[in-house]
């Protein structure tokens, strides 16, 4: 199977590169982290099959820290052949060239701890606020360049919330992304690529299938570190509260530097 879904995904790739590689390049009246999403990325009866063997949510890790709530599972070696097939065919190297070629990000370079990323399901109320992922893989060595992110539930509709967001560097203005089944979301990581998933707002269950690629070379040709996992959970500049959150705004405005650029 494993070959097979690196086949089809290649094949659908490159089908659509043209206009992938247009979506990539646009540009939008807000600034946001460049992207691109392909739908019906598998055969329907494939997609729904992934769904139907997520793990259990009694088996996953709830995150439940200021700005974040959602349900994630990082031990991929310990799910079915087929969530294990899909993860390593995202991680084939004739996967990431022609990602490379679409993005124009150069010298990427496939998860190899194979723990960076993972599955996630969130539940209605499960939210993510505008934040930056990690500068680097585990070990510190390389930088995260490329989020790819594979939408898992049937008949998700964006009036169910959960849906994807990107938003500009001030965190005011931002472009929904639905979480619509069968969809593959691929999108740049860097200093400024602030991002979040709006609450989930009906009794079903979003899940998502993510994936990072790295580089030794900084996507933003200068050198840079930050770690989440390195600030306190009452204030942590990888996390910012959205503009209803008038309170806590201005709490973090006064609270020190900021990764990426001021408000």
């Amino acid at each position: 199977m494993r070959d097979q879904l690196i086949e089809l995904i290649v094949k659908r790739l490159t089908a659509a590169k043209e206009n992938l590689t247009q979506q990539f390049s646009s540009s939008h009246s807000i600034k946001v982290a460049r992207h691109f999403v392909l739908d019906n990325l598998l055969p329907a009866e494939w997609a729904e099959k992934i769904h139907a063997e997520f793990p259990h949510k009694k088996h996953m890790r709830l995150l439940n820290i200021a700005g974040e709530l959602k349900l994630k599972y990082s031990h991929i070696k310990n799910t079915s052949s087929l969530l294990q097939d899909f993860h390593h065919a995202i991680q084939d190297q004739k996967v990431i060239s022609v990602i490379e070629g679409i993005t124009g990000i150069p010298n990427q370079l496939p998860d190899t701890s194979r723990i960076a990323g993972g599955v996630s399901a969130m539940y209605k109320n499960y939210f993510l606020n505008p934040h930056i992922d990690h500068s680097h893989d585990i070990d510190k060595k390389f930088y995260r360049v490329v989020n790819m992110l594979y939408y898992a539930t049937p008949d998700w509709k964006l009036e169910n919330g959960g849906n994807y967001e990107l938003w500009d560097t001030v965190i005011e203005n931002r472009i929904v992304i639905p979480s619509l089944f069968n969809r593959l979301l691929v999108m740049e990581t860097n200093q400024t690529s602030w991002h979040a998933v709006n609450p989930v707002v009906c009794d079903g269950e979003r899940r998502c299938i993510f994936n990072y690629y790295f580089s030794k070379q900084s996507p933003q040709h200068h050198e840079y570190f930050h770690d989440a996992t390195s600030f306190s959970l009452i204030h942590n500049p990888l996390i910012r509260p959205r503009p209803e959150q008038k309170i806590r705004r201005a709490i973090h405005k006064m609270k020190g530097k900021w990764v990426g650029k001021p408000w």
